[in-house]
């Protein structure tokens, strides 16, 4: 007993320090035997605040030893061994399974070999990667001191007859607020009547460009098509939050150099569903700032465009399957490397659940951006914390759900409310640019079998930098994205090509060394937290481990 007081009053004697650490390694020999029957089991991220690794993935603490968590549980029962059904088993419920989770989305790894890429969650903690932000994302917003606003919106009210869908757009003609480059910081919803409004996106016409509509400036409202890629989108809202804001460290350039006036376009979707006559006069303010910000940001829409024939979800299925690519013939074009930093996804009454995954040199390394309870009526923008690095000749799949199970018909993909849509809009920095379009890459989408025209389908494989597909048109590009490479990857170099593109506030003149993003302004691990904090909770974790087996050879010595 008195050499069991003594380690409780000297714990760091070296004698109980030696007892400490033959268990202590002896705990983790034991977590490596079963994170090594795991695909990247020794660097499963933790979700948690704290970032780093989670080193006992099987168990509810993070460190290891106690109660199992459910993917702990399963583990046991397949007998410690990765096995098809534990990889495709969804321990967590999180709409994952645990091979997409772990890096193996396939299940086809054999220990001791490499799997198919980084483990992106955790299998036994439902960690939807993305925090939902019931408001908004401007919890932290500063407004700048020198803050200008400017209200785009319907300058009479709209009227709409009893139809369910319609798109009404309007082009203005605007006083600039200062005749120089700004940055907006911010939008917010002027909202009328949200029993009928679905979304809307304001945009500005540069000098010398057309909307798609043609020039209907000063026309009033008029009944439009809803897309739109003559003008650049600066706003955007959906059934959900009032207002968003960029980070701290980014704006979105909206250029007034020289100008006086300037043409501005409103774009709005009514979902009529009440069946009566109808008029709004809604609109969205800007909020920009002479004082730029280190970054500018700008737009990539990911997804199934639309017009493509292809586009049709069949009834009776309880999530019916539909597949975009966005080939690395495309990014390539792009002249940098970007960060993705949010996602807002959108589909129409039947979408349930969307997922982008992220390729690069034909393999899985994360994804841009997953939902699996996507509400029509409730849409909402998700913040990547940290942003996914986005490099030139990357490919990106966005896959979209669809509940069918009530109903008898195809759907096929359009404007209307009762048309189905599979859109990921992404926000990225610094601005992204093609060579055709130095200050704007729009989207990034391919088209396998035909576009549809109407009644007509026009047989035509091709890729597009735009969701018109009118710009950066390829048909050289290739569907599958395991095989779907840039050039650098033959060199094995991709990364290091791209090393010094993001001129901001990562390193003001150079980017994040390999393995790390750029968040907030400074340069942080993938789990958004430094790695030291990774050693301490499975330290902390073994400690506790091996603190009641010490005392009892502290008291059999004694």
């Amino acid at each position: 007993m008195g050499f069991y007081l003594y380690c409780r009053m000297e714990l760091f004697s070296p004698v109980c320090y030696i007892a400490i650490y033959f268990l202590a390694i002896t705990g983790a020999a034991g977590l490596r035997q079963y994170a090594d029957k795991i695909p990247n089991g020794a660097t499963v991220p933790n979700p948690g605040p704290q970032g780093g690794v989670w080193a006992g993935v099987g168990h509810l603490n993070a460190g290891g030893g106690g109660e199992n968590n459910q993917f702990g549980l399963d583990f046991a029962a397949n007998g410690h061994e990765w096995t098809t059904q534990l990889c495709e088993t969804d321990s967590d419920g999180d709409g994952r399974s645990n091979g997409e989770e772990l890096g193996d989305p396939n299940c086809d790894w054999v220990q001791g070999t490499d799997p198919a890429g980084p483990a992106v969650s955790h299998p036994g903690v439902s960690d939807e990667p993305n925090a939902k932000r019931s408001q908004s994302n401007c919890d932290d917003y500063v407004t700048p001191e020198n803050e200008i606003t400017m209200d785009i919106g319907f300058s009479v009210p709209t009227q709409m007859d009893g139809t369910r869908t319609h798109y009404i757009c309007e082009q203005r003609l605007l006083d600039v607020p200062m005749k120089t480059l700004l940055h907006k910081t911010k939008h917010s919803v002027i909202l009328d009547n949200k029993d009928v409004l679905h979304h809307m996106f304001v945009y500005i016409c540069p000098a010398g460009s057309n909307s798609t509509d043609g020039n209907k400036v000063g026309r009033g409202p008029y009944e439009c098509s809803g897309n739109e890629s003559g003008c650049r989108r600066v706003g955007g809202w959906a059934v959900g939050p009032y207002e968003s804001c960029k980070p701290p460290n980014v704006g979105q350039e909206i250029d007034f150099t020289d100008m006086d006036q300037v043409v501005v376009k409103i774009e709005a979707h009514y979902d009529n569903a009440v069946g009566m006559p109808q008029q709004d006069q809604s609109g969205i303010r800007l909020h920009m700032t002479p004082t730029l910000r280190p970054l500018a940001s700008s737009s990539i829409l990911a997804g199934k465009a639309n017009i493509d024939a292809d586009f049709v979800v069949l009834p009776g299925y309880d999530s019916y399957p539909l597949t975009g690519l966005c080939p690395s013939a495309i990014t390539e074009l792009m002249t940098h490397a970007v960060y993705v930093f949010e996602f807002t996804p959108h589909m129409h009454l039947y979408g349930r659940s969307m997922v982008t995954e992220h390729y690069r040199c034909g393999k899985k390394i994360g994804e841009l951006g997953r939902i699996g309870n996507y509400e029509f009526d409730n849409q909402q923008s998700y913040i990547l914390d940290p942003p996914v690095k986005l490099l030139p000749g990357d490919a990106l799949v966005t896959r979209c759900g669809f509940n069918t199970s009530g109903v008898d018909f195809n759907i096929t993909g359009g404007d209307g409310t009762t048309d189905e849509m599979c859109l990921n809009f992404m926000s990225a920095y610094p601005k992204v640019g093609t060579p055709e379009a130095p200050t704007l890459m729009s989207a990034c989408m391919s088209i396998e079998n035909g576009i549809k025209r109407g009644e007509t389908v026009i047989p035509i494989r091709v890729a597009a930098g735009d969701m018109d597909f009118k710009s950066a048109l390829t048909q050289n590009y290739v569907s599958d994205p395991e095989l779907s490479v840039a050039s650098c990857c033959a060199a094995n170099n991709c990364e290091e090509l791209y090393r010094s593109d993001v001129d901001g506030a990562c390193g003001i003149d150079a980017d994040c060394m390999g393995g790390l993003v750029c968040s907030g302004g400074l340069c942080k691990e993938r789990s958004g937290k430094d790695d030291s904090n990774a050693e301490h909770v499975v330290m902390m974790g073994l400690l506790s481990l091996a603190t009641p087996i010490l005392i009892s050879i502290c008291i059999a010595v004694a």
